[in-house]
């Protein structure tokens, strides 16, 4: 194993893709990575506002179970969602960037 640094255990290699910074590589990387998270952001917003509104008109008037119960789970689908594109891809971004 010349030139690889042993990590927990394994040969992989500093040097290999995983780890080196290649601007050709990173910065496109970052970029739709910084797009998907603005876009995923915006999008799972305006969802769960939808809902909301939804929610709120449809208690005026009677509606069926079903109705309730797939609303509830677009909510927790689009606020999971939200939480990846808000925090998860910021992180991200930002350990490209800073730990190059």
């Amino acid at each position: 194993m010349s030139g690889l640094t042993r990590i927990n255990g394994t040969g992989v290699s500093r040097g290999s893709s995983l780890y080196s910074w290649n601007p050709r590589v990173a910065v496109p990387y970052v970029g739709l990575l910084s797009v998907a998270a603005v876009v995923g952001t915006i999008g799972n917003v305006v969802v769960i506002l939808i809902m909301i509104v939804k929610h709120v008109r449809s208690s005026q008037r009677t509606e069926a179970a079903g109705d309730s119960v797939g609303r509830a789970l677009i909510v927790n689908l689009a606020t999971s969602d939200l939480i990846v594109t808000a925090v998860i891809n910021p992180l991200a971004i930002a350990g490209r960037i800073l730990f190059r």
